[in-house]
Order: C-alpha cells, then sequence, then structure tokens
C-alpha cells in the first residue's frame, strides 16, 4: 500500500513545499511545452510528415542549468550536424549500404571522441547510423530539412529554458553545507559524549569510522556547491532575485564549505589519535574529562557555520573560549615532560583541534 501511495505522496510534496520534487515537475512541464512549440514550429517552418528532430532536440537540452542547456546546445547540434554530413557523405562515396553504414558508424565514434563534444559525441555515430539505415542519407534536401528541425529545436528548448523560470539551485547547496556541518558537528558531540563514559579501543575505532565517512558527505557538498555556483550562470532569474536581495552569491556557500572540509579532516586526525589513545590502555581521565569539554566547545564552533541558522556572529565567543582552554590543557602536557606513547596521542589529538581552530577564525567575521 504505501508503495500504491508513494507517488501521490510524491506529488504532493511537489505541490506544498519549494525542493527537488517541484523542480522535478516544473522541469517536466517545461520538457513538454518545448516539445510541442518545436513539433508546431518545425510542421510550420520546414513542412515535413516526420517532424521528430526538433521536439527531440528540444527536449534533449532542457537541462538543470542554463548554462549546461547553452553548452549541450552546442555540442548537441554540431554531433547532430556532423552526423548528417557524415551520413551523405558516406552514402556517396560507398554505393554498398552495408558498407556504408560501418564506415559511417566507426568514423562517426572516432569523432564523437572529440573533448569538446561532451557527452553529445556519441550522436555523431548514431545519427549518421539513422540517416543510412532509413534510406534518405543520399537525399540532400531531406537532410538539409533535418538540419533545419536540429537548430530550431536546439532554439526553442534554450530559450523556454532560460526564460520560463530558469532552475537555480542555491537551496540544494545551502542545504548540503548545511548537512556537513551537522555531521561534524554531531561525531564532535558523540565523542565528547563518549569520552565522559567508559570507552574502549573498539569506541575509538567507531569514531574513527565515522570521520572517514564523512569524505562522502564533502564530496556531495562539493558538488551541490559547484552545481549552485553553475546554475547562476546567464540565469535571468537568478539576476532579478540578486537585485532584489532575495537570494545570496553563490560564493558565500564556498567559504564555509573550505572551512567544514578542514575541519573534518581534523576530526579524523582526532579519531586516529584517540584510537591510538584507546590502544595503549592508560588514558589519563582529567586530560580525557577536559578533553571532552574541548570537543563541546569545538561542536559549538562548527555549529556556527550551519546554514540554517544566522549565528555566524557567534563564532568569534566561541573560538576565544575555545582558544584559552586549548592554552590552557596544551600548558598542563607541556609542564609534564615525560614522553610516552599515550603523551604523543594526545598531543595529536590537541594540535588537530588548534588547526581546526585556526582554520574556523578564517570564516569569522570582522
Amino acid at each position: 500500500m504505501a508503495r500504491i501511495l508513494s507517488p501521490w505522496c510524491w506529488l504532493r510534496r511537489a505541490a506544498r513545499f519549494p525542493g527537488r520534487e517541484r523542480e522535478a515537475v516544473l522541469q517536466a512541464v517545461k520538457m513538454a511545452l518545448a516539445a510541442v512549440l518545436a513539433w508546431l514550429a518545425a510542421r510550420v517552418v520546414i513542412p515535413s510528415p516526420q517532424s521528430f528532430m526538433a521536439p527531440y532536440a528540444a527536449v534533449f537540452l532542457m537541462t538543470a542549468t542554463v548554462y549546461r542547456s547553452l553548452t549541450n546546445a552546442a555540442q548537441q547540434t554540431a554531433a547532430l550536424l556532423l552526423g548528417l554530413a557524415l551520413a551523405y557523405a558516406a552514402a556517396h562515396l560507398i554505393p554498398q549500404p552495408a558498407l556504408a553504414l560501418a564506415a559511417a558508424v566507426f568514423v562517426g565514434m572516432l569523432l564523437g571522441q572529440w573533448h569538446r563534444f561532451g557527452g553529445s559525441g556519441i550522436w555523431v555515430g548514431v545519427t549518421a547510423l539513422l540517416m543510412i539505415s532509413y534510406g534518405t542519407a543520399g537525399n540532400l534536401l531531406y537532410l538539409a530539412e533535418r538540419m533545419g528541425e536540429s537548430l530550431l529545436g536546439a532554439a526553442i528548448g534554450v530559450v523556454v529554458n532560460t526564460v520560463i523560470l530558469p532552475p537555480v539551485h542555491l537551496r540544494h547547496t545551502r542545504d548540503a553545507v548545511t548537512a556537513l556541518a551537522a555531521e561534524v558537528r554531531d561525531l564532535l558531540q558523540s565523542i565528547a559524549g563518549d569520552l565522559r563514559d567508559d570507552w574502549d579501543t573498539d569506541t575509538a575505532t567507531r569514531w574513527l569510522r565515522h570521520a572517514r565517512r564523512l569524505d562522502s558527505t564533502v564530496v556531495r557538498a562539493d558538488e551541490a556547491v559547484s552545481w549552485g555556483r553553475e546554475s547562476v550562470r546567464f540565469n535571468i532569474r537568478w539576476l532579478v532575485h540578486r537585485r532584489r536581495g532575495s537570494l545570496p552569491l553563490p560564493s558565500a556557500f564556498e567559504s564555509p564549505l573550505s572551512v567544514l572540509k578542514e575541519v573534518s579532516e581534523q576530526v579524523k586526525r582526532i579519531t586516529e589519535a584517540l584510537v591510538t589513545a584507546a590502544q595503549q590502555d592508560e588514558a589519563d581521565p582529567e586530560f580525557t574529562a577536559e578533553y571532552a569539554r574541548l570537543l563541546d566547545q569545538l561542536a559549538g564552533a562548527v555549529a556556527c557555520l550551519d546554514q540554517s541558522d544566522d549565528r555566524l556572529a557567534d563564532l568569534p565567543g566561541y573560538l576565544d573560549e575555545l582558544s584559552a582552554h586549548h592554552r590552557e590543557l596544551d600548558g598542563r602536557l607541556r609542564f609534564d615532560r615525560v614522553t610516552t606513547v599515550m603523551r604523543q596521542a594526545e598531543d595529536a589529538a590537541l594540535l588537530a583541534v588548534a588547526r581546526s581552530v585556526r582554520v574556523l577564525e578564517t570564516a569569522a567575521p570582522r
């Protein structure tokens, strides 16, 4: 029953809340509109009983960003035109259809490897294959009509995607950076809580595995920031909202992300040091308790980078408290000059916190 109702739940979310579901519905509507407009325009401008290239090109170019629509339009149009030209040349130079087909596909696939074609390179060979298979490769008028349809459809697709609510993906960017900040914060708080209870090598190893899983969250945040940056290029809708001050610059998320990436690396160093300490089975209870407090303070500083709350102004206060506590704890270790594996692990754990503080200071408002 849940599976039957899930499409309706998806549609209800799309209707009620902004997000991926609504964007998908909007893009589907724009694709349908572009296909119909391209098909009608092709039948008027290029009278043909088979006006399939125009709507195909229009739908294919309805991508998730305006910038990608423009680049795909150039790549797709060039690939189709080259495929048509290749089919015409093969049909005239090689009288045997089977050999012409083989030669056109072979050469088309090789030409399609050129990096400038991007993901559209395969259509050089595929277009040549279709034209020769249909038996229309030798008809210059037919090929000219297909070329005209491709250009017309590409133009309509780009115009529809650019003018009618062009997609802006800054919400996904903010959510991804927020998710990374929340995951780093939660891990630090979890480690601090466990340090106050009984913990052992298995506990420390679990922290390390969780810290290493932060890498996948960092990758997703990186991709979201890159996607958001691309989505505002040549985007009329974003320019209008930006002038009204209702949307942030994509660069507003890049600084917090770079800070969180470095902090996540230092969290891995922290967990590695704690694994080493746990293996010695001689942890200093006083140091452990103070270090747990230090991690709680670091978690509070990281939470200031949460993009869902405007808490960045609180970051300097957290950093001052964190730095003072770190100096105090580090001074205690320096006073005791005995060098052991445990002491080296404690030094490494403190060093990772110090590096986290330094990078967090770059995000603090001045």
